[in-house]
């Protein structure tokens, strides 16, 4: 896999001093409209967690067969929620694609419903939703013969705060001794000061963020590969580059023309989906 860097951005801007500062790259072609989507399970399940009901979405390619039980990567949404979708077109459009013309082995995607603006962390306006991906989650893919044989994701997935969210889940995963092996952050929404966070109005307090914030627990990360890809005038582009610069497996950093929105979400589909799928464990 490749780091892209584009013109104009020193390392130095970047929080990347030291590093060599890779050729410019023009910027990603348009994305392809393509109707061709995988097949969609929106369902409603009970949280014990979250104390209500949360709709539960699964994607798997059109080709894969149902009746095999289906390597799954967890895709935490945004601020927003699932509506309109939890991941973006694009990127459901390329695992379709990707199955389809034979470049992608058989994966899913699974998004649950975090409610607005989740850090994905327990405490929080919207209930316990990392217990709820810890301990909910695995027997709501195993029932639906999804996962491993415990339910479990091979990998995890994050869009702006399910980026935060996605570090700290994979962060859990390795000291449970259950590993993941990949780690994909799109446009995450890593603040980088107290300021910053504090504007979300997410934790009360100085101190409640840095106990949750990824960015100050890398170590704990193990050596998960983790992918980036973020737009270059992105709001949250410091806290992604210092994820890159201070975390050792980063062998995917894409900064591409644009900012926390759909010029950047709608750009990545193909690469990020190529990369899960590099990262797949293979099928005993």
């Amino acid at each position: 896999m490749r780091t892209v860097i584009p013109a104009g951005l020193t390392a130095a801007a970047l929080g990347l001093a030291g590093c060599a500062v890779p050729e410019a790259v023009p910027p990603p072609p348009a994305p392809v409209v393509d109707d061709a989507m995988p097949v969609v399970q929106d369902e409603v399940v009970h949280s014990e967690h979250r104390g209500t009901d949360v709709r539960l979405m699964t994607y798997r390619p059109s080709g894969a067969d149902p009746a095999e039980r289906l390597p799954m990567v967890l895709y935490l949404h945004g601020r927003d929620g699932v509506e309109p979708t939890p991941i973006p077109f694009d990127t459901l459009a390329a695992l379709e694609r990707g199955h389809r013309d034979g470049v992608l082995p058989p994966f899913g995607l699974v998004s649950v419903d975090g409610g607005y603006n989740p850090y994905w962390n327990d405490g929080s306006a919207n209930g316990d939703l990392s217990s709820m991906l810890t301990d909910e989650l695995p027997g709501w893919l195993r029932e639906r013969g999804l996962g491993d044989e415990e339910g479990r994701p091979f990998a995890v997935a994050g869009i702006s705060t399910g980026g935060f969210g996605a570090l700290n889940y994979a962060i859990g995963r390795e000291q449970a001794g259950q590993p993941l092996a990949a780690v994909a952050e799109l446009a995450p929404a890593l603040p980088a000061n107290w300021e910053h966070m504090r504007e979300k109005g997410v934790f009360s307090t100085e101190e409640d963020w840095h106990d949750a914030d990824p960015l100050r627990h890398l170590d704990l990360l193990g050596n998960v590969p983790v992918g980036v890809w973020i737009g270059d005038v992105d709001p949250f582009l410091e806290g992604a580059m210092r994820l890159a610069e201070d975390y050792s497996n980063t062998p995917v950093v894409t900064v591409l023309p644009g900012g926390h929105d759909p010029s950047v979400f709608d750009a990545v589909g193909a690469e990020m989906v190529g990369f899960l799928a590099d990262n797949l464990p293979a099928l005993d």
